[in-house]
């Protein structure tokens, strides 16, 4: 009897710790979880501030470019200086560079 009372305040407290351990690891990776999506969430945020927004800005104004081009050259056959066209100068010099 007297062995049970030296014993079962150790088991309680074995006990008590054992299972306080095993929550604390389940909050702690609940932690960890909630930490990694707020870094994915901020690392999206500062991929479309950074990469995607200016990349964004910068495809619109080569398309605009693009658009300006394409007019010109479809001008070259209606230049009325056949040999001396500026369209299709400009265009020959940039060829040869």
């Amino acid at each position: 009897m007297e062995f049970l009372n030296y014993i079962l305040p150790f088991s309680v407290s074995l006990i008590t710790l054992i299972v306080g351990w095993m929550g604390g690891r389940r909050k702690s990776a609940a932690e960890v979880e909630i930490i990694k999506s707020d870094h994915a969430e901020k690392l999206l945020q500062l991929n479309d501030q950074y990469l995607i927004a200016p990349l964004t800005k910068r495809i619109d104004i080569l398309s605009h470019k693009i658009q300006r081009l394409e007019q010109a050259i479809s001008r070259i056959s209606d230049c009325n200086e056949k040999e001396n066209c500026p369209v299709k100068s400009e265009l020959k010099k940039q060829k040869k560079l």
